[in-house]
């Protein structure tokens, strides 16, 4: 499976590099499994997290990389979903796209929460695309970017609230009175996910042109300086009020989940420049 991505995507998007989809994917993805994933489990639905991250870079790459932009394509490509995979089509991108849905599909519709809990993972993949269509949509008016409207769109092309859901899908026993909080511990863990790729791709985006950044918005180094010291901070907070469930779910160790976003952190800082 990695094989063929690495191969697809070399062809894709010859500017990744495949340390992104071989370590980065990979690593962050099993960091942050949720305990309630059986080891039995746990290679088939870290393959449905790569597909996972592998599609949202190749969407991502269509929406904020100038060189790259497509909107027609992704409108397209916006028709898939978990549940709608057979779309026509003569076009690598759209044929590549449809079997990563297809992979995951196979693994999750066999797990015990499927049937389930399908509405609702595909609820999160269109906060996915909305994130998308706004990155496009900056991409051609730059003029409209601002750091508010950044935060509250683009943590989303993280995934990692789908991911989250995957795990949840292929858990034996779900408590669902604490299902509510378990959305909450997973869009926190989310929004903690966004910082630290914001942290460590502002340049590599700057190269690439890319201004759908949180912090492309701000206009001097002075301002950075300040955002970054802030989103910093906003970590910190994030931990704690991640923290504070601890004792409020038992579907899964929220202490081992927080563990797994401090690994995902340190990730991303000795992989800076290859992400």
């Amino acid at each position: 499976m990695l094989a063929s991505i690495e191969q697809n995507m070399s062809e894709l998007a010859p500017y990744r590099k495949p340390e992104l989809f071989n370590e980065f994917l990979v690593k962050g993805y099993t960091a942050i499994t949720l305990s309630s994933v059986s080891e039995e489990k746990f290679s088939d639905l870290l393959q449905t997290k790569i597909c996972l991250g592998t599609l949202i870079t190749l969407y991502d790459d269509f929406a904020d990389r100038p060189s790259q932009s497509n909107p027609f394509l992704l409108e397209s490509l916006y028709q898939l979903d978990f549940k709608t995979h057979s779309l026509a089509s003569e076009n690598h991108v759209i044929d590549f796209a449809k079997s990563l849905f297809e992979n995951m599909h196979k693994i999750l519709s066999c797990q015990p929460h499927y049937n389930q809990l399908i509405e609702i993972l595909n609820f999160d993949l269109k906060q996915f695309y909305s994130t998308n269509q706004y990155s496009s949509l900056v991409t051609a008016n730059p003029f409209i970017n601002n750091q508010t409207e950044n935060r509250h769109y683009t943590h989303h092309n993280m995934g990692m609230i789908i991911a989250g859901m995957m795990d949840l899908m292929a858990s034996e026993k779900i408590q669902h009175s604490e299902f509510g909080a378990i959305r909450e511990v997973l869009f926190l863990g989310q929004r903690m996910g966004r910082i630290f790729n914001v942290l460590v791709t502002r340049q590599r985006e700057a190269l690439d042109g890319d201004i759908t950044g949180e912090l492309a918005a701000l206009k001097s180094e002075e301002e950075i300086a300040l955002a970054v010291h802030k989103l910093r901070q906003e970590i910190c907070v994030l931990h704690k009020k991640i923290q504070s469930f601890e004792t409020q779910i038992t579907t899964f160790s929220v202490k081992s989940y927080l563990e797994g976003l401090i690994k995902v952190q340190k990730l991303h800082e000795k992989m800076e420049g290859i992400i």
